[in-house]
């Protein structure tokens, strides 16, 4: 409680009395100010009680001012913000004057008779020692507030802490979104009046604390950070202006809400450095079966299957990078499953049905510095027991990406990957797992002939005839073939590359 006006006056001891009509005696005393001064606005600053014995009503020649010279003083004191105004009778004035009493009445300013036993300085010191008391007070309320906060953040959580924080502040306590949405409050029956004036201060200042005091309320709302993460906002909207234990109370409570809040993302951590453990042996040439592979189930889409992501060249970066990629998949709710590799590389595992704009999505969580130094790939399709391979060809893919440009997946490392590999025979051995395996399994699965028609119209520089009879089918049927071919693979082989290096991948396999 602060002291009021209408505290003061229920002192006893001080004989103190009002002279005036005012009914508001809620006023706050913050400091009590003795002056004789005609105008004493100027030396004042808001909150005070003041004192006088009336000298400066007196005119030069010694007469008593007249209403309008009342009004003007009472006016100054009240436009300064002065709290009531102590009048002392019995030295320069035997009572009250009467258009005194009148301009306070008028200008609603508590007007406060002061008898003549009654010294100035024993108002000033009931004042101060109320002060210094209810200031104690306080402390002591938030001195125990601190652990039953605390206790409540153990037992029960954010809504815990909400109660435990309106009772100490004599208040409301709101948990909001970044958009300013309320996702939490206590007591209940909150108006919706001060849940979107709430609100609007929080989008009004997302990344700093704020305070903000009306005729009715003060709200104070504070972002709830951990190391540059923002998991929402803290509010408390009270009748009363913010105390100083109040704001003690509030950062404590911010505090025991973001080490809640943060729990998880330290849970996620420790996950983080498992699913490394499991990623890194996955991309292994020999993980160890099928217990590991269970460990990244969570990963795959629902057939069962992912693909594998390839960040190269990143060199001392490449850890820093991993974590960010790994962050972010942390942020969308996903398994984080990512890597740095020796040599600068990074490997992330994705869903089977991840596309471009989910990888594209992924990759913005990146500064963008690193981004226009990136090459990229990423495999295609497999299931769990093909993850290896899938690395293996991403490295390939990638190696093809051109530098800061899009992620370069299967489609896109025909006709390029063996220009882009320093090692000639690891890049057709990758190429032709990338092009050529696709082809093989779906001969087997449809009994067709597409491998050996793509060989046989490569060979022949593309000519209908001479392939189709080396063949033994009419030429109608090997266009047919090709152009299955081009649909499977999802290439164009009216592009010279593109068919040099298929030829150079089949070959490879003989």
């Amino acid at each position: 409680m602060p002291v009021t006006v209408r505290w003061l006056l229920r002192q006893s001891e001080l004989h103190l009395a009002t002279a005036g009509s005012s009914d508001d005696l809620s006023g706050e005393i913050d400091f009590v100010v003795t002056t004789e001064l005609a105008d004493p606005a100027q030396w004042l600053s808001g909150g005070e009680l003041v004192l006088t014995t009336g000298i400066g009503l007196l005119d030069r020649t010694g007469g008593v001012a007249d209403r309008a010279g009342c009004d003007a003083y009472v006016q100054r004191l009240v436009d300064r913000g002065i709290v009531a105004l102590g009048f002392g009778v019995g030295l320069t004035f035997d009572d009250v004057p009467q258009d005194l009493t009148d301009a306070a009445s008028a200008a609603g300013l508590p007007l406060i008779l002061v008898p003549r036993p009654t010294p100035f300085v024993a108002i000033a010191r009931a004042v101060a020692d109320r002060s210094a008391e209810l200031q104690y007070r306080s402390q002591e309320l938030a001195a125990r507030a601190q652990p039953k906060m605390t206790r409540a953040a153990v037992s029960g959580g954010a809504v815990a802490v909400l109660k435990e924080l309106a009772t100490a502040c004599d208040g409301a306590a709101l948990l909001l979104d970044d958009d300013g949405r309320v996702t939490q409050s206590a007591p209940a029956g909150i108006s919706p009046a001060v849940m979107r004036a709430v609100g609007e201060q929080v989008r009004g200042h997302r990344t700093s604390s704020a305070v903000a005091i009306d005729a009715e309320t003060a709200i104070v709302t504070q972002p709830i950070r951990v190391a540059g993460r923002t998991y929402g906002h803290l509010a408390v909207a009270s009748r009363h202006e913010p105390r100083p234990t109040d704001h003690v109370l509030i950062g404590h409570a911010n505090s025991l809400l973001a080490l809640d809040f943060d729990k998880p993302h330290r849970l996620d951590a420790l996950a983080g450095r498992v699913n490394i453990a499991v990623f890194t042996l996955l991309l292994g040439d020999e993980p160890d079966g099928a217990q590991v592979q269970t460990l990244a189930v969570d990963a795959a889409d629902g057939d069962g299957r992912v693909r594998v992501l390839v960040c190269r060249d990143l060199g001392a970066n490449a850890e820093r990078v991993a974590d960010r990629l790994v962050a972010r998949l942390a942020e969308l709710r996903r398994p984080a499953f990512g890597v740095a590799r020796p040599g600068g590389d990074v490997a992330v595992l994705l869903r089977g049905t991840d596309d471009e704009k989910s990888i594209a999505d992924l990759l913005s969580a990146l500064p963008r510095s690193t981004r226009r130094h990136l090459r990229a790939g990423v495999s295609a399709s497999v299931p769990l027991t093909g993850v290896a391979d899938a690395y293996r060809d991403a490295i390939t893919i990638a190696g093809a990406a051109l530098r800061g440009g899009p992620v370069a997946d299967r489609t896109s490392a025909a006709g390029a990957s063996l220009v882009a590999t320093t090692g000639g025979r690891q890049a057709l051995d990758g190429l032709s797992r990338l092009l050529v395996d696709p082809l093989v399994a779906y001969d087997t699965a449809h009994g067709t002939a597409l491998t050996e028609s793509l060989q046989s119209y490569l060979e022949n520089h593309g000519q209908w005839e001479t392939a189709a009879a080396d063949l033994g089918v009419h030429r109608h049927t090997l266009r047919a073939r090709i152009a299955k071919v081009e649909s499977e693979l999802d290439i164009d082989l009216g592009s010279a590359r593109v068919r040099a290096e298929l030829l150079l991948a089949l070959l490879i396999r003989q």
